[in-house]
């Protein structure tokens, strides 16, 4: 154990990182296997969050451009929370290696800014579905060494 702090932000970085892939190729195959093509369009949310206002705001600055995307502090008033979207439009082709092409550079993203990605979901507004990481329970630690 390191008491080095930039050591413990890339080891957590790394953790979360791995743990969001997993998600992501969990979901992936959810996805398909309810029918799911590269053509569906899905609305697709998002959160990240950061200790710190500016950060936070820097990136949803970032994520502006493709997303509609809002900043408030959280309940708890400790931290920043950037809430993203694409409703009322939709995307498609999120599945496979798309979907995961898009965790990681979220992931990257909010790494670059001192932030987290924290959950997402796709929702199939015509079907009323929608896969989110919320409540998943997987560990990608186990899977890793």
């Amino acid at each position: 154990m390191t008491d080095d702090a930039q050591q413990i932000w890339t080891d957590y970085y790394a953790r979360i990182r791995r743990r969001r892939i997993a998600e992501a190729e969990f979901i992936s195959s959810q996805l398909m296997a309810d029918g799911v093509t590269a053509d569906s369009i899905l609305a697709l949310d998002f959160k990240h969050f950061g200790t710190v206002e500016n950060d936070v705001r820097r990136l949803s600055d970032q994520l502006s451009e493709n997303y509609t995307v809002n900043v408030h502090l959280s309940d708890d008033g400790k931290t920043w929370i950037a809430d993203g979207t694409t409703r009322p439009y939709g995307v498609d082709g999120m599945i496979g290696s798309q979907l995961l092409q898009w965790v990681e550079f979220m992931c990257d993203v909010a790494n670059s800014h001192a932030c987290v990605f924290s959950t997402w979901k796709l929702v199939d507004t015509k079907r009323k579905i929608e896969w989110a990481t919320d409540n998943l329970d997987i560990d990608a630690e186990s899977d890793v060494g």
